[in-house]
């Protein structure tokens, strides 16, 4: 009874959070750069870091799973700017600690631990969560491989996929069957996985579903400033403008 009582006050804290970063948001415009809110790992479930969107109302979810011996934080800066203004932005933390920091995803139960995640997530976000229309998925490397495996699994929750710098291979009945709407897979042109994920995007396209690839411009495998460029264009296609 007194651990249940102390997860309540601690996941009260954060909604309490979230009210204050609302109300200053509101307050400036929605201005103000991305707040951060972190819920560590429990016995039953992974951390998760939430960048909560930046304007009143309710808003739909993106979920961004990072790489290999990532780190969500450090991963999720790097979109939080262009997704908050009209989405929160979910940062599973990987479970297998790397012995250099970072962690990475285990080969199993990711699926099960992304979901126990969100539902933390939505928990702490209260009404200012929007679920009617379906989720954004984003992989970045070893997170796009298992990024896939939950959209060719999760029964429409994730219509809109994001996939970066990954040798994937999407499997297009399953990821219709599963609701997944828009496909989009991106590399740098000095990514070794350029060449890769622009065939299997023409593959998948020849298959019927929409899909499309997104070239990331001048950068290699790691996330760069020089992303943000090609972001707005990105999330632009996924919802469908």
């Amino acid at each position: 009874m007194e651990r249940l009582r102390a997860r309540w006050m601690r996941v009260k804290a954060v909604v309490c959070l979230l009210g204050v970063a609302n109300a200053s948001s509101a307050a400036d415009g929605s201005s103000s750069a991305p707040t951060r809110l972190e819920l560590p790992e429990t016995k039953d479930s992974a951390g998760v870091v939430i960048f909560p969107a930046r304007s009143p109302g309710a808003h739909p979810l993106t979920v961004l799973l990072h790489g290999m011996c990532g780190d969500a934080v450090r991963t999720c800066s790097h979109f939080a700017d262009e997704v908050t203004p009209d989405a929160h932005l979910i940062c599973p933390r990987a479970s297998a600690p790397c012995a250099g920091g970072g962690a990475s995803w285990p080969e199993a139960g990711v699926e099960q631990a992304v979901e126990s995640a969100v539902i933390r997530a939505k928990f702490a976000l209260g009404e200012a969560v929007d679920d009617a229309h379906g989720r954004t998925l984003i992989g970045y490397s070893m997170g796009a491989f298992r990024a896939l495996r939950i959209a060719q699994s999760a029964a429409g929750k994730y219509p809109r996929v994001m996939l970066i710098g990954a040798r994937i291979a999407p499997e297009p009945s399953k990821l219709e069957q599963n609701g997944v709407q828009r496909l989009l897979l991106c590399a740098g042109n000095w990514d070794m996985m350029h060449d890769h994920m622009q065939r299997e995007t023409a593959r998948v396209q020849r298959a019927g579903l929409r899909a499309r690839f997104l070239d990331l411009g001048p950068m290699g495998h790691g996330l760069t400033a020089s992303f943000g460029v090609s972001l707005p264009q990105a999330l632009a296609w996924l919802n469908g403008d």
